[in-house]
């Protein structure tokens, strides 16, 4: 009977230091898409996210199926990119996104990065605006995004991912 309640302590033990180790890393690690929950139309398919935070900043590097069009929709510019580098102070990043150079601003802020970026696609100035959503647990993660352009184009949507 004491061996059964040491087994599971020990278990209780290795569980919560699991949890209090995802959290202690910030976003940094290994996402991927939720596949539990319902994403939306035009999500990048087969999305896995690795994010490396340090004092320069947020680096995310993805990787996702292609789109069978090869059309990345407009909605998830500087989502659907192989590496994107987001600082974390407020000062002004520059990203190369394709054809498409993209400014953005970033601010972290505990479980949160908030990000806001343009870009001009084909003559339309893109405005865009990115809240990633750590767990409190350190488990999820969602990324808002929402995003405006001069000829009047609106888009939002949520992803929704789980730390491997």
């Amino acid at each position: 009977m004491l061996g059964r309640a040491i087994q599971v302590s020990g278990l209780f033990l290795l569980a919560l230091a699991a949890s209090i180790q995802a959290k202690d890393n910030g976003f940094s690690g290994k996402w991927v898409l939720d596949g539990k929950n319902t994403q939306p139309d035009g999500c990048p398919k087969k999305m896995v996210t690795s994010i490396k935070q340090d004092g320069s900043g947020v680096t995310f590097e993805n990787t996702f199926q292609e789109p069978e069009n090869g059309v990345v929709p407009l909605l998830y510019l500087g989502v659907m990119t192989t590496k994107l580098k987001l600082g974390s102070d407020g000062q002004e990043q520059q990203n190369t996104i394709g054809p498409f150079q993209m400014a953005s601003k970033s601010t972290v802020d505990g479980n949160q990065i908030e990000t806001d970026w343009t870009a001009v696609v084909q003559g339309d100035q893109i405005q865009g605006h990115w809240t990633h959503k750590l767990s409190d647990d350190g488990k999820h993660m969602t990324w808002e995004i929402k995003e405006t352009s001069t000829q009047g184009q609106r888009g939002e949507a949520t992803l929704h991912f789980v730390r491997k």
